[in-house]
C-alpha cells in the first residue's frame, strides 16, 4: 500500500487526540476572554452583569452572536488546527472535499426522522431512571437554568428573527461541533483503535456529556451515534452537518410555532413519546443505515 505522504513526519491522530484536547484547553480560555470583550463592546456591562444578561430575553442576538463565537474557538479552531499539525491538507482530512450521491443526501433526511422518534422515546426512557431527592434537585436545577438561557436566545419575532436564530442555533453548532466531534475526535480514535463503533459511542458519549444535562443524556447520546456513523460511512462530514443541523432547526422552528401560539417552551418538553418507540426506531436506523453504507460502498466503485 502507498504511503500517504500528506502526514507530517513523526506524528498522527495518536499524537492528534493529545493535540486536540489541548487545543481546546486553549482556545476555550482564548475564546471566553474574546466574548467578553465583544459583550462588552456591544452592551457597555461587565463580567458581572453579563453573567445575569445572559439569562435576559433583552440581550438576545448578543447572546447568540457571543455563542456562536465560543462555539468557533472551542469546537472548530482546534480541530482544524490539531489536523493542520499532523496532516497537510486539514480539509480534505475532515471531510469537507468528500462526495456523496443525491440518494445518500435523502438518506439523511429519513434517517433523521427516525432518529428524533428515537431521541423522544428515549428521553421518556431517561425520566424513567430512579434518582434521590437530592439528585432529583441537582439534575432539575441545571435543566432549568439550561433552559433560560435557551428561552433567552430564542426570543423570535417575524421572520427575520427566525433565519438568524436558524443560523446562529442550528447551523453554527452543526458545523462547529460535527467537525470537532465526528471528523476530528471521532475520526482520529477510529484510525489509532481501528475499532468503528466503540470509537462512535464514546465519542457520542463525550458529546452529550459536554451539554450538562441528565434529562437529555440519552437523547444526546442516541443522535450522537447516528451522527457518527453517518461520518463513519461515508467520510463526508456535510452529511453530518446536514443531519445535526436539521435537528436543531426542527426545534428552533418549533419553538419559533410555540412563541407565535402564545405557549412556553415548557409545552414541547411535556409532549413525550412512549418508551417502547425506541425500538422500533432503533431497528429502523439498523435498516436505513445498511441501505446508506451500501449506498456509499457503491459511490466509490
Amino acid at each position: 500500500m502507498e504511503a500517504n505522504t500528506n502526514y507530517r513526519s513523526h506524528l498522527n491522530e495518536r499524537s492528534g487526540i493529545f493535540l486536540l484536547i489541548g487545543l481546546m484547553g486553549v482556545t476555550f480560555v482564548i475564546g471566553g476572554i474574546l466574548t467578553l470583550g465583544l459583550w462588552k463592546m456591544m452592551t457597555g456591562q461587565s463580567m458581572a452583569e453579563m453573567q445575569t444578561s445572559m439569562l435576559d430575553p433583552t440581550f438576545a442576538n448578543e447572546i447568540r452572536i457571543t455563542q456562536t463565537v465560543l462555539a468557533f474557538f472551542i469546537f472548530f479552531l482546534p480541530a482544524v488546527c490539531a489536523v493542520l499539525i499532523f496532516y497537510k491538507k486539514p480539509f480534505e482530512y475532515l471531510g469537507f472535499q468528500k462526495n456523496s450521491s443525491g440518494k445518500s443526501y435523502t438518506l439523511v433526511l429519513v434517517i433523521m426522522a427516525v432518529g428524533m422518534v428515537l431521541s423522544g422515546s428515549l428521553a421518556t426512557v431517561n425520566e424513567m431512571i430512579p434518582l434521590s431527592d437530592t439528585w432529583k434537585a441537582t439534575f432539575k436545577g441545571m435543566e432549568d437554568a439550561y433552559m433560560k438561557q435557551v428561552e433567552a436566545m430564542s426570543q423570535m419575532n417575524g421572520i427575520g428573527d427566525l433565519l438568524l436564530t436558524i443560523l446562529v442555533l442550528a447551523f453554527a453548532p452543526a458545523v462547529c461541533e460535527e467537525v470537532f466531534f465526528r471528523a476530528g475526535l471521532q475520526q482520529m480514535m477510529m484510525k489509532v483503535t481501528g475499532k468503528v463503533i466503540l470509537s462512535v459511542v464514546i465519542t457520542s458519549i463525550i458529546f452529550s456529556a459536554i451539554h450538562f444535562s441528565f434529562y437529555g443524556f440519552l437523547s444526546r447520546t442516541a443522535l450522537g451515534i447516528v451522527l457518527g456513523l453517518l461520518y463513519a460511512y461515508s467520510g463526508n462530514i456535510w452529511l453530518s452537518i446536514l443531519a445535526h443541523f436539521l435537528n436543531n432547526a426542527f426545534a428552533v422552528v418549533e419553538v419559533y410555532v410555540l412563541r407565535q401560539q402564545g405557549k412556553s417552551l415548557e409545552s414541547s418538553i411535556e409532549d413525550k413519546l412512549p418508551a417502547w418507540l425506541c425500538l422500533v426506531a432503533i431497528a429502523g436506523l439498523v435498516y436505513l443505515f445498511k441501505l446508506l453504507k451500501q449506498q456509499e460502498i457503491g459511490s466509490r466503485q
